[in-house]
């Protein structure tokens, strides 16, 4: 491409924000943010004018119609994921997607049961969803680039680069992965309807999906072709509905869940025989802890997003700093906390975009694509139906 790749976003939050910061940050591509639709234009403008990004709406297919725009990027809850992947990929436009690709987000059921649907008939409407995706996605050549930060975090890349050097005599036997916080930004992600799923599919996707890639990319350096999620075994709970938590008073964890758990342990099953195994709960004080650990048959490798310990702060009384970002979920300022410098650069988000642009740009795949996406969706749907039928759930 030899001309400016042009980006249009759709969605204004939080998340929208932090991905205007990334773009600002690649280097050797032309990149222009040019559009930006939100739920109303009055956020969608907010958003604009901050990062100078021309044309602001507050209807996506406005960036969906846009013949100039080359790259539509999705910052949306997790049900608009699905239907904006197939627009975006019939307007022949490359599209970059939060997790999770796609989900079970209720027919017709109320909006605080679709939690309680047969599990079994979940994974079978998500794996129609993957199969249509699939489809869709062969018969309009764009890129699809999953935007999942913690295999572009640069501890993760360096682990990587270790571990590939130790793929020619050994192995990985075991992966071990947590992300935890005390409960989400969202009030949407308190119902099944609109999240797909709860601690499981909003924390544990993220190591889950590390998982998954390393084993992809462990079977494809050694044998050509990737090891694969072969049975899955999982656990949750929601915690805050426990005798434990109702006898407890004045806890800052997050309440007030519907429909989903707060607690989740999925186990992985690969197919050469090794294992995974993955945490993601809201049961988490002082900060957002995301963790991962690899052991194989020649070294050991450990390392976290965060918190990272480069910054020390102690203060009695946090009135003076507490304006002053410090780490995602961290809920006081008092006492000894660990201030990140950069947490967005720490959490890989500007380096997936940087990567995400050269694909796009140089014509080759993103590190992460289509395939991840789809096989992370189908291990957490099978994990909940292993949750409900008590059981092992196999995946081939």
């Amino acid at each position: 491409m030899n001309r400016p790749v042009k980006v249009g976003i759709i969605g204004a939050g939080f998340a929208g924000a932090f991905h205007l910061r990334s773009y600002r940050q690649v280097y050797g591509v032309p990149v222009e943010v040019v559009a930006i639709a939100g739920k109303t234009k009055i956020r969608a403008e907010k958003l604009a004018k901050t990062y100078n990004v021309p044309n602001y709406y507050d209807d996506y297919r406005y960036i969906i119609d846009d013949k100039s725009i080359d790259v539509v990027d999705l910052v949306v809850p997790n049900a608009l994921h699905l239907p904006m992947v197939l627009e975006a990929a019939r307007a022949g436009k490359h599209i970059i997607c939060e997790k999770p690709l796609t989900g079970y987000f209720g027919r017709k059921e109320p909006d605080d049961e679709v939690g309680t649907t047969p599990k079994r008939e979940m994974l079978v409407k998500v794996r129609e969803d993957l199969k249509l995706v699939r489809k869709v996605m062969a018969e309009n050549p764009v890129k699809f680039c999953y935007a999942d930060n913690w295999i572009y975090a640069p501890a993760f890349k360096k682990a990587l680069e270790l571990m590939e050097k130790c793929f020619v005599s050994g192995s990985i036997l075991e992966i071990r992965g947590d992300e935890s916080h005390s409960g989400s930004h969202a009030e949407y992600a308190k119902y099944w309807k609109h999240a797909g799923g709860g601690a499981m599919a909003r924390l544990a996707a993220h190591p889950i999906a590390a998982g998954l890639f390393l084993k992809q990319y462990e079977g494809e350096k050694k044998y050509g072709k990737p090891v694969t999620a072969k049975e899955v075994w999982a656990d949750t709970v929601d915690l805050t509905r426990t005798e434990a938590f109702k006898h407890a008073k004045n806890s800052p964890l997050g309440t007030g869940w519907k429909d989903v758990e707060t607690w989740s342990q999925l186990t992985i099953t690969f197919t050469d025989g090794t294992r995974g195994i993955f945490f993601g709960a809201d049961d988490l004080l002082g900060g957002m802890e995301s963790e991962i650990e690899i052991r194989m048959t020649n070294c050991r490798l450990k390392f976290r997003l965060c918190l990272v310990r480069d910054c020390q702060f102690y203060i009695v009384d946090p009135a003076p700093v507490e304006d002053v970002y410090f780490n995602e979920k961290q809920e006081t300022r008092a006492g000894l906390s660990f201030p990140n410098p950069d947490e967005e650069w720490t959490l890989g988000y500007p380096h997936e975009i940087q990567d995400f642009m050269e694909a796009i740009a140089y014509n080759r795949a993103p590190l992460t694509g289509l395939e991840l996406a789809m096989q992370l969706v189908e291990v957490l749907y099978a994990g909940y139906v292993s949750c409900e039928e008590g059981r092992k759930i196999s995946l081939e």
